[in-house]
C-alpha cells in the first residue's frame, strides 16, 4: 500500500522488509518525507487511496492547505492530487491493497527476493527525483512544457502502480513452512531450493528438488494441499520439466530409484488470477466479428476468381491489361455473355469453404467440451488464396495435461481435414466425363495439381488420362477447388510450429525442446519455398507475428501421452509435408500431371 508523505521517518532497514517494500526519503522543498509501502487489510480502502494521492502532493513539494498555491498560473501550480487523479483506479486500489510479502519467502542464495524490491526503489527513487525537479522548476519560474512533464510523471506513476500490484496473494515464510511441511517431504518430493518466480506474466514461486514417487501422484498430492492450506482458488500449481542449472552445472543426472520416476521436475506456486490465460472481453468479440467478415469476404473472393477462366477469352485479354482497369467502358465479350453459369459455379466454392473452416473450429469445440477446456473467440485468419489461413482459437483456462493440450488440438486438423477431403473426393468423382453438364464444371490448367505432391498423386489416380502431361487445362467440379483450398489450409496449421495445432500437438507428444527443434525446420521450409510454395512466405509472416510461441497456460507440463498419440502426431505431421510439398518436374513427368516444360 502506498501511503502518504511522512515527515522525519527514516528508512526502514534492509533486514525489516518482510511485509515492508522499501522507504525512500528525500528532502522536497525544504522538506524530509518517506514514501512508505506497507501491506494493511484493516485500514479503509478510499483512505488509502486518498493518502496515496496526498503522497503525490508531497512528491510536487506542493501543500494543498496553502493559499499561494492557487494564486499562480494554473501549469506551475497545478496539485498533484489532481495530477493523478487520471491514475487508473484500478491500479491505484489493486496496489493500495497489495502486501509485498515476497521477501518473506526462503531462499537459496538469499538475494533473489530482494531483487523486486531494489527494482522497485530504484523506480520509486527516479520518480521522486523527476518530482524534486518539477516542483522546484515550478517555484524557480522556469519555463518548460510543464503539462507533458507532469503527463510523463503520472504515466510512470501508474506503471509503478501496476507493477506492485502484481505482488498479490503471495506466500510468506509462515505459508512457506505450511506448505513444505504439508505438500512435501521424503516420501514425496525432497526440496532442495525455493526461489521466486519472476517472469514477464507472473510472479510466484519456483519449487525445485528431487521426485521420491510417481509423478502424477506427487503432483495432485500437492495440488491437493495446496487447495486445503490456502482455499481452492487463490493459488494454482504447475509442474514443469526442471532443466535449469544448479550452482552454474547442469543438473547432474537422475540415478536409482529417482530415475524410474522420469525427468526431474519442478513446481511453480503461482496465483491463480496470474496463472490464467487472458480472458475474453468487448474487444476481442469486436475482433473475432471483424476477422470473421474478412473471412467471409475472402472466400467469396476465392469462388469468384476460382472461376475468371468462365469468363469470354475477349474479357480475360481486356483485364490482362492495367490500364484497362481506368475505362468506363463494358468490356469485350460481355454483351451477349450470359453468367448464369458462372454464378452456379461459385456457390458451391463458398459454401464447401465456409463449411471446412467451420469443421475444423466445431471439432476443437467439441473436444474442448469434452475435456473440460474452456475456450475464447475464433479469430479467422481471412486468406485470398485459400479463403483463409485457419484460425486461432486461444484457451482461456488452464489445462490439466498435456493429453487434454493434444486433444484439442488434434479434433480440429482431424475434423477439417476429413470435411476437407471428402469435399475433395466427392468433386473428384462428380469430375468424370459425363457426370455433370459442362457448364457446371470449371476449367483449371493441369499445372495446378503439381503444387502438391500428394494431392497431385491422387488427382491422378482418380481422373486418369484428363490430367495427362501435355495437357493444358482440365473440366473438374468446383468442388475439387474448395477440398483442395481446404486440405492446404488443414496441412499449414498442422505443421509443427510454435501454437499451431500442430504445434500444439508436437508439444504435448514430445515436449517443448522437440517442438523448437521441428519448428526451426519447418521455418526453414517455408523461408526456402519448399512448403506451400507461393503460400509459404505470407503463411510463414502470419505464424512469426501470432503463433510462434509454445502454449505455456497448462497445468502438468511433464506427464506425457499415450504411444498412440504420438504415433498419430508424426502421421499428421509426415501428411501435411507431403501436402505442402510440390511435386518435383520429373516426378510430374514421370507419373503423367500436367505438362512439364523442359528447358535445356
Amino acid at each position: 500500500m502506498l501511503a502518504s508523505g511522512l515527515r522525519g521517518r527514516s528508512a526502514v532497514p534492509q533486514h525489516a522488509r518482510c511485509h515492508r517494500a522499501p522507504v525512500v526519503g528525500r528532502i522536497i522543498g525544504g522538506r524530509r518525507f518517506s514514501v512508505l509501502v506497507k501491506a494493511s487489510t484493516e485500514e479503509n480502502q478510499e483512505q488509502r487511496i486518498k493518502r496515496t494521492l496526498e503522497g503525490l502532493d508531497a512528491l510536487l513539494g506542493i501543500d494543498p492547505n496553502d493559499p499561494k498555491a492557487g494564486t499562480g498560473s494554473s501549469a506551475s501550480t497545478k496539485s498533484a492530487t489532481a495530477v493523478a487523479e487520471s491514475v487508473s483506479s484500478d491500479a491505484a486500489r489493486a496496489a493500495s491493497s497489495t502486501p509485498a510479502s515476497t521477501s518473506g519467502v526462503s531462499t537459496s542464495n538469499g538475494n533473489g527476493a530482494s531483487s523486486s524490491n531494489g527494482a522497485s526503489e530504484d523506480q520509486f527513487q527516479k520518480i521522486v527525483e523527476k518530482a524534486r525537479q518539477l516542483a522546484d522548476a515550478q517555484r524557480s519560474g522556469k519555463s518548460g512544457n510543464v503539462e507533458a512533464q507532469q503527463q510523463q510523471l503520472r504515466q510512470e506513476f501508474e506503471t509503478l502502480l501496476t507493477a506492485m500490484s502484481k505482488g498479490n496473494d503471495m506466500l510468506d515464510k509462515e505459508d512457506m513452512k505450511r506448505l513444505k511441511e504439508a505438500a512435501f517431504g521424503p516420501q514425496t518430493f525432497w526440496v532442495t531450493e525455493t526461489i521466486p518466480l519472476q517472469e514477464f506474466d507472473k510472479q510466484g514461486l519456483l519449487i525445485r528438488g528431487n521426485l521420491r514417487d510417481q509423478r502424477e501422484k506427487v503432483f495432485k498430492h500437492v495440488c491437493d494441499k495446496v487447495a486445503e492450506l490456502f482455499g481452492a482458488d487463490k493459488f494454482e500449481v504447475i509442474m514443469i520439466e526442471d532443466d535449469q542449472p544448479v550452482n552454474g552445472e547442469p543438473p547432474a543426472p537422475l540415478t536409482g530409484k529417482a530415475a524410474t520416476f522420469g525427468p526431474r521436475v519442478a513446481f511453480q506456486i503461482v496465483p491463480t488470477a496470474q496463472a490464467q490465460p487472458p480472458q475474453t472481453n468487448g474487444w476481442r468479440q469486436g475482433a473475432a466479428l471483424v476477422l470473421f467478415l474478412l473471412f467471409a469476404a475472402s472466400s467469396l473472393q476465392l469462388s469468384l476468381v476460382a472461376n475468371i477462366t468462365k469468363l469470354p477469352k475477349e474479357t480475360l485479354e481486356f483485364f490482362a491489361n492495367a490500364d484497362n482497369f481506368n475505362s468506363d467502358a463494358l468490356p469485350p465479350g460481355l454483351e451477349n455473355w450470359d453468367p448464369t453459369s458462372y454464378f452456379i459455379t461459385v456457390v458451391p466454392i463458398f459454401i464447401s469453404v465456409l463449411g471446412i473452416s467451420f469443421s475444423h473450429e466445431i471439432g476443437h469445440r467439441i473436444a474442448a467440451a469434452v475435456r473440460g477446456v474452456k475456450l475464447g473467440p475464433t479469430y479467422f485468419v481471412p486468406n485470398l488464396q485459400l479463403g483463409s489461413f485457419g484460425a486461432i482459437t486461444p484457451f482461456t483456462n488452464l489445462l490439466s495435461g498435456r493429453g487434454a493440450l493434444w486433444d484439442v488440438a488434434a479434433a480440429g486438423p482431424l475434423a477439417g481435414g476429413l470435411a476437407a477431403a471428402a469435399v475433395l473426393f466427392l468433386g473428384l468423382l462428380q469430375s468424370s466425363p459425363g457426370l455433370l453438364p459442362k457448364e457446371l464444371l470449371v476449367p483449371v490448367p493441369t499445372a495446378l495439381f503439381q503444387s502438391s505432391l500428394l494431392m497431385g498423386t491422387m488427382v491422378k489416380a482418380v481422373l486418369g488420362d484428363q490430367v495427362t502431361a501435355g495437357t493444358d487445362e482440365v473440366l473438374i467440379s468446383p468442388l475439387v477447388i474448395a477440398g483442395w483450398c481446404g486440405l492446404v489450409t488443414t496441412a499449414l496449421n498442422t505443421l509443427p510450429i510454435g501454437s499451431l495445432d500442430g504445434g500444439r500437438m508436437m508439444q504435448a507428444a514430445y515436449g517443448r525442446q522437440t517442438l523448437a527443434l521441428s519448428s526451426f525446420f519447418s521455418y526453414v521450409g517455408l523461408g526456402l519455398g519448399l512448403l506451400g510454395s507461393s503460400l509459404s512466405l505470407p503463411f510463414g509472416l502470419y505464424v512469426i507475428i501470432c503463433q510462434r510461441t509454445a502454449e505455456k497456460y497448462i497445468k502438468d507440463n511433464v506427464s506425457p501421452v499415450s504411444d498412440a498419440k504420438r504415433t498419430a502426431t508424426l502421421v499428421a505431421v509426415l501428411t501435411a509435408i507431403l501436402i505442402l510439398v510440390p511435386m518435383a518436374p520429373e516426378v510430374a513427368q514421370s507419373i503423367g500431371v500436367g505438362r512439364v516444360d523442359n528447358f535445356f
